[in-house]
């Protein structure tokens, strides 16, 4: 299962000079966006995919990789010092944050995110480290079917979670999917929804889709904001790391956290604000005191912030094993595998282990390494936190474009850019999420080539479908998963019920 060469082939890499220059300009990359009220890890990785085109595959995934696992951190910085979450993983975190940060004690909130997102983090590399290899080589035994049943699972699951209304979720899904089809048919060479276009014979392409979907969108809507202008005190963003004896009564928290933001990571569509919120929920609910969440405890900001960067390593175990992204963070990663010719999937382990090694011990370095970037960032984060909006939205647009046309000199790039941006704009003010949309236009490859072996196999037999284990136990996973939710608020409600009638 490890392969010491390839291990020792991960260390070169990762001593290289350049690759250890993007490991940390991601972190500070990363820490950046996520400070800045409104963006998030899939806009980051969005904005700096298109520089990573001439670069070699493990210098330019682990600079993506390094944007990633610090964003989440960085939006904590300005949830706990203005109440403003810079993504919606620090969300959860605002609570008591905030409160401590009010109370005069926010040197320790900092200190305790900080603390809480490398414990998390480290302890979601471990397990991707151990389990991706394992699931790899049962995913290598995949066929059509298989893959079939995933990628229903992915689209489902992120359906479910998208939003309040199952319809709009399917409708955004579904949408995903259609704009897989357009070009040249793979099979047969038929042209669809080429409109007499050449540029369109290879499909939409991937990159400007998805980084006009995130990050251009969220400039039109960043557009329309004026936030006012914020007061806090600047004194306060001092961070005392907690001691041994704070760690040890929050050891508990720590570890349930940590394998709860794992755990939720790994389901696709979940994400890292269902993991805060979760395990948040989790500590209140086991708290002697739980009337004390939401005034400024260590508990509910060890919590959230353990368990949103959990999610990191979580959402790249089904991505890199199955290439099913577990997040949009993550979809927007698979294309950046795509660029540099390496297709995520079972095959991945064994013919380039020496790139997923690179990967599980820079992601190890990244945490570390975070822990001291992040102590720096935080005293320059004052200023971050006050830029404007009017600075920040062209800055985004203009990123968007340079890069975009940097690497393909291409018009009709741009225009997918703006178009994919126009797109994410509308669909988000009508009230739709934007994440079953971006997951249905990665996952629809894999889904229509599926579908169509299948159906060559089955040879018209609906049953030939489920004839295999592998596909029923993700068949019924997905039962389980679409269950788990109606079940448990009618545990709720009957443990409730009991209670009254107590």
């Amino acid at each position: 299962m490890f392969d010491l060469a390839a291990i020792g082939t991960a260390f070169v890499n990762l001593a290289d000079p350049f690759t250890f220059l993007m490991l940390v300009l991601g972190i500070v990359l990363g820490l950046v966006i996520g400070i800045l009220p409104g963006l998030g890890p899939p806009i980051a990785i969005a904005l700096a995919l298109p520089f990573t085109f001439y670069m070699e595959p493990v210098p330019s995934l682990v600079l993506l990789l390094a944007i990633y696992n610090a964003a989440i951190y960085g939006g904590s910085i300005s949830a706990v010092a203005v109440g403003i979450p810079g993504t919606g993983a620090a969300i959860a975190t605002v609570m008591d944050g905030n409160a401590m940060f009010k109370n005069g004690r926010g040197g320790e909130a900092l200190g305790l995110s900080l603390t809480g997102s490398i414990i998390g983090g480290l302890i979601s590399v471990l397990c991707l480290t151990f389990i991706a290899p394992v699931l790899a080589t049962v995913a290598i035994k995949f066929g059509p079917r298989e893959f079939l049943a995933i990628s229903i699972f992915g689209l489902v699951v992120v359906v479910r979670v998208a939003g309040a209304s199952l319809s709009k979720g399917l409708l955004m899904g579904g949408l995903g999917i259609f704009l897989t089809t357009w070009g040249l048919d793979e099979l047969n060479g038929a042209e669809r929804y080429t409109f007499g276009s050449y540029h369109l014979y290879e499909g939409i392409p991937l990159v400007p889709f998805l980084v006009g979907l995130f990050a251009v969108s969220e400039v039109l809507i960043g557009a329309e904001k004026a936030l006012d202008k914020v007061r806090f005190d600047q004194t306060s963003l001092r961070v005392n790391l907690p001691g041994m004896k704070t760690l040890s009564r929050l050891k508990g928290n720590l570890m349930r956290s940590s394998l709860i933001g794992t755990i939720i990571g790994i389901i696709p569509g979940e994400g890292a604000a269902v993991a805060a919120f979760f395990a948040y929920s989790e500590e209140k609910r086991r708290s002697k005191t739980p009337e004390k969440f939401g005034t400024g405890i260590p508990d509910g900001i060890v919590a959230p912030e353990t368990a949103n960067n959990a999610t990191v390593g979580g959402a790249l175990i089904p991505t890199l094993t199955l290439g099913v992204p577990g997040s949009p963070a993550a979809a927007v990663l698979l294309g950046a595998f795509l660029i540099q010719g390496l297709a995520p999937g079972p095959t991945l382990f064994d013919e380039r282990p020496d790139i997923m090694f690179s990967l599980f011990l820079g992601l190890f370095l990244i945490n570390i390494l975070l822990l001291f970037i992040g102590l720096v960032a935080i005293r320059f984060a004052a200023k971050l936190i006050l830029v404007p909006m009017t600075v920040i939205v062209p800055t985004v647009l203009l990123l968007s474009v340079t890069g975009i046309y940097a690497v393909s000199n291409s018009l009709f790039n741009v225009g997918v850019l703006l178009g994919a941006g126009l797109l994410g704009y509308v669909v988000r003010k009508l009230g739709y999420s934007i994440a079953p949309l971006s997951i249905g236009f990665v996952l629809g490859h894999i889904l229509e080539n599926s579908l169509r072996q299948s159906i060559t196999i089955a040879d018209g037999s609906v049953a030939e479908f489920f004839n295999t284990p592998i596909g029923l136990g993700i068949y019924a996973a997905l039962i389980l998963t679409i269950l788990w939710g109606p079940i448990s608020d009618w545990l709720k409600s009957r443990n409730a019920g009991k209670v009254e009638d107590a």
